[in-house]
């Protein structure tokens, strides 16, 4: 888990600041724990910013894209 990897929800939320449903897909910004919990600090499309639960995300990696993203991804490495 690093600053600017990409996750996607793993359910529906409901932004606590707009009432609208969040966008499936976030960028990870900044970790934060509090109270013993872990705090995902994620960006949305548009430049919504929301705290999410840890497990509220799955991070994405090379190995879950289409093959031809998996190649494309590694190649600019």
């Amino acid at each position: 888990m690093a600053t600017g990897d990409k996750l996607i929800l793993t359910k529906s939320i409901r932004s606590a600041k707009t009432g609208m449903l969040l966008p499936r897909e976030g960028t990870l910004v900044s970790v934060t724990e509090n109270l013993g919990r872990t705090m995902l600090l994620v960006e949305f499309e548009g430049g919504l910013h929301e705290y999410l639960f840890e497990n509220e995300v799955e991070f994405q990696s090379s190995d879950s894209l289409p093959p031809q993203y998996a190649v494309a991804a590694g190649a600019c490495s």
